[in-house]
């Protein structure tokens, strides 16, 4: 079954633990666009409601201001819904004094990318301007994706350190969209390569891609792309994340597991090479975590969230 014609069921995080929440904040008007791709016959109905809303988690103790974690998730870009199960990992950081955010965004066959890179950075300024209002701290502000939102975390965060992708169209404009950290968890980078990296894994360590369609027209990156990469090489361009990279890009932290065979961990070093060419060896950290596939679920270990709040705390001081 190709991944776009897989039928997902929308779990909810277990927030109930959770004594302060606000949800379903409206950060930027709904899109009037008629925009369908001719893939959305294929693409199962998430749940009802705007994509352009957020839900606001605090820690149970203190009051504030807290670092913000802004969470995106991943589905392949074309599947997912805020504070879904996906949510979990990021709200055991609550209890290490961070706040959480989740955010919708519009999917692949429902806007043309780079319409999901505007939104996360919608997101990002309504959270700093209204900062004082949820008890958040604005001048300490991560991104944490996983898979499809790790690659809209990083072309949103490196872009708008380049002053790039700019839409002046969108809400609070006079609000900086820049971050000061930024988590990847197994983070895709090069759509025009997805095949032949995996290629190159296979060849080095047997690792193959359980993904066959990669590369062709009906692949999960030729949603995003508006068709396959090979014939989409400004889009593939446009929606890669080293595109961005420059100077003045925040720390990264990259997780990735090294049985994954959904996105290529080859790709993702060499996005973290020039990164780190870029800013400075001390920018960039990539954790290989053994034996962890493509599931968020295998990245839920008290040591990583460890890993993950020294990274946030050392980086957001």
């Amino acid at each position: 079954m190709k991944f776009i014609e897989q039928q997902r069921v929308h779990i909810p995080a277990n927030t109930d633990f959770i004594q302060r929440k606000y949800l379903d904040i409206q950060y930027a008007p709904d899109s009037e666009s008629t925009f369908v791709s001719k893939y959305a016959p294929q693409c199962r109905p998430e749940p009802a409601g705007s994509r352009r809303t957020l839900d606001i988690y605090l820690p149970n103790e203190g009051d504030g201001p807290y670092p913000v974690i802004i969470d995106i998730f991943g589905g392949g870009w074309c599947y997912g819904h805020k504070s879904s199960h996906k949510l979990e990992p990021a709200l055991n950081l609550l209890r290490r004094g961070f706040a959480v955010v989740s955010i919708n965004y519009s999917l692949s066959y429902q806007q043309p990318f780079p319409t999901q890179i505007y939104e996360v950075k919608a997101a990002i300024r309504y959270i700093r301007k209204n900062a004082v209002a949820y008890h958040l701290d604005p001048d300490r502000i991560a991104l944490l994706g996983e898979s499809a939102g790790a690659h809209l975390a990083a072309v949103s965060a490196c872009s708008s350190a380049a002053g790039k992708l700019v839409d002046p169209s969108w809400p609070n404009m006079d609000v900086s969209d820049e971050v000061q950290a930024v988590i990847a968890v197994y983070c895709p980078v090069y759509f025009d390569l997805m095949k032949e990296l995996f290629a190159v894994e296979a060849q080095a360590w047997g690792l193959g891609t359980l993904i066959e369609e990669y590369g062709e027209e009906d692949s999960m990156e030729a949603l995003v792309l508006g068709g396959a990469a090979k014939t989409q090489p400004e889009m593939a361009q446009l929606s890669n994340p080293c595109t961005y990279v420059n100077p003045k890009c925040p720390p990264f932290l990259f997780l990735h597991g090294d049985q994954d065979q959904v996105e290529p961990i080859v790709g993702a070093m060499m996005f973290a090479a020039k990164l780190m060419a870029a800013t400075a060896p001390d920018n960039v950290q990539f954790q290989v975590v053994k034996g962890a596939h493509h599931n968020i679920h295998d990245f839920e270990e008290e040591w990583i969230y460890d890993v993950e709040a020294a990274f946030l705390n050392n980086k957001l001081k």
